[in-house]
């Protein structure tokens, strides 16, 4: 079995630790990582838990890498890259007939048992978020939408024609459809792949307690028991993956005193390993491709600029040679929401029909605009 997971350098410590749980689990598997920097930190070159550690821009299913991460914030280059890796991994280890994709903030607590008799009769392996029909009610629904039916963050696949066939559909995903969509407060690709079994036959949703473990899902993961030392089942189930965001110890906050305490107790430890391997290794508190050539940071704003309008504008190869004001500039120009790529003007068209043109963006801008004024007092 093979494990792939994708990192920066500031999360470089929690895929370390996450690593060495593979390696303590499951001492005969190998760990590939694939970092989203313009360099591999030298640091995870010396780490002995990491089998491979390959830059994500060297890779030849990104055509012009610097486009690729100028789009993205840092958390939405990592999604991007998740498909991109596998299919590496695919490529490279053929002589690997398991390879699974595990978040960086993701930690072991047994070996995956269960998934080569799974994937014997099914190439792809995916696991939901929730699982428990009855512990959700329609309160609940929102909170399934914005986060999507699928988590992510795991993937299971075996050397298979129809697992190679959705990874290359996801990678071309990953081209464009990684950011995150503030509206529908949701990634843009997760309707993609929450829909993915309508598409490829042979995908496996996994209903297992004990898998991908998140604070989102707590509210039916919350029945967990200690039988021995290292050794954790959720309804009776053995606690295999968990992983540890930012949020989760304020959800396991209602769980009650005992239950509640095992998963602090994991949470600590976690904290512990992570904050050790902060201290021996340097940590980057600036992503390589979060700031212009200039060292300009790059605005959130800029990045969904360029993603809409810009990324198939042939005349711009290296954005991060240009500046937030080039970009602001671009748009106000316009004069308008939505800015087309720049394309040719045609000689003879009638002066007229700009005229009109110009008229009618120029009453949706102010449509638009009116729209927005009304949304902002409903929820001032």
């Amino acid at each position: 079995m093979i494990i792939g997971t994708v990192t920066s350098a500031g999360d470089l410590p929690n895929a370390m630790v996450m690593a060495r749980s593979v390696k303590q689990n499951m001492p005969d598997s190998k760990v590939v990582v694939g970092i989203i920097e313009a360099k591999v930190p030298e640091s995870a070159l010396r780490f002995p838990c990491f089998d491979e550690v390959i830059l994500m821009k060297d890779l030849s299913s990104i055509s012009n890498s610097n486009k690729f991460f100028f789009q993205y914030t840092v958390q939405e280059a990592i999604r991007s890259c998740k498909a991109l890796l596998m299919k590496h991994i695919y490529d490279k280890y053929t002589a690997e007939e398991i390879m699974v994709y595990l978040d960086a903030d993701m930690m072991l607590y047994g070996p995956l048992d269960e998934l080569p008799a799974i994937l014997a009769e099914h190439p792809v392996v995916l696991t939901g978020h929730f699982i428990f029909p009855e512990t959700l009610d329609p309160d609940h629904l929102e909170d399934v939408r914005k986060s999507g039916i699928h988590y992510s963050g795991f993937a299971a696949l075996k050397r298979h024609a129809e697992a190679e066939k959705y990874l290359l559909w996801r990678s071309k995903l990953s081209a464009h459809h990684g950011y995150y969509d503030h509206e529908q407060n949701r990634f843009a690709d997760q309707d993609w792949l929450d829909i993915s079994h309508h598409f490829f036959d042979g995908i496996y949703s996994l209903r297992h307690a004990g898998y991908s473990v998140t604070s989102l899902n707590l509210i039916e993961r919350w029945n967990i028991d200690q039988i021995r030392e290292d050794f954790y089942v959720i309804n009776e189930q053995p606690l295999r993956c968990l992983q540890f965001s930012p949020q989760f110890q304020l959800a396991a906050a209602w769980i009650d005193l005992g239950k509640g305490e095992i998963y602090n107790e994991l949470y600590n430890r976690y904290l512990i390993e992570v904050k050790e391997l902060e201290r021996s290794n340097q940590r980057l508190s600036q992503w390589s491709y979060g700031c212009f050539s200039s060292g300009e940071p790059i605005t959130d704003e800029t990045k969904r600029i360029f993603l809409k309008n810009y990324y198939e504008n042939p005349e711009i190869e290296n954005p991060f040679s240009l500046s937030n004001a080039y970009f602001r500039m671009e748009q106000e120009n316009t004069d308008t929401s939505i800015m087309p790529i720049p394309v040719p003007l045609v000689k003879n068209a009638p002066k007229q029909s700009r005229k009109i043109q110009v008229r009618k963006t120029k009453a949706r801008r102010r449509r638009l605009h009116a729209i927005r004024k009304k949304r902002i007092r409903r929820n001032g």
